[in-house]
């Protein structure tokens, strides 16, 4: 479904925010402007980005690609980065909805496990109300 993008890194919204933050600080430090499209993509994120806390933006994507060992002792990620970027910025609320707004999940047999993780982000650490 994803082809050559499978491999690719992605980011949710409030990653890039961090970015976008840290790349406003090293235009400012030099006396460089911003460009009015970086303003609107940094608008953007503030009002949509799903975590508000930055420390735990760095580290919410890094817990759901956690890796797992299987009954043969082989380890893997319980989801693709796409799907973790994705599960960040929707934020789905039971599995059946995560399966409709990311449907390669749908066979995924820890995604009710990474929905438990996301429930407290969900509950505490929201931007959106």
């Amino acid at each position: 479904m994803l082809g050559d993008l499978r491999k690719r890194d992605c980011f949710h919204t409030s990653h890039i925010d961090i970015v976008l933050q840290q790349l406003q600080a090293q235009r400012s430090k030099k006396g460089r402007p911003i460009p009015d499209d970086m303003k609107k993509a940094m608008n953007y994120c503030r009002r949509f980005k799903p975590l508000k806390n930055d420390t735990n933006t760095t580290k919410a994507k890094d817990n759901l690609l956690r890796l797992v060992q299987d009954q043969h002792g082989r380890y893997f990620s319980r989801c693709l980065d796409f799907e973790a970027a994705q599960l960040l910025n929707l934020m789905p609320g039971t599995v059946e909805e995560a399966r409709k707004l990311i449907p390669t999940l749908d066979k995924n047999p820890h995604l009710d496990a990474l929905l438990k993780e996301l429930q407290p982000m969900r509950d505490y650490d929201r931007s959106i109300q």
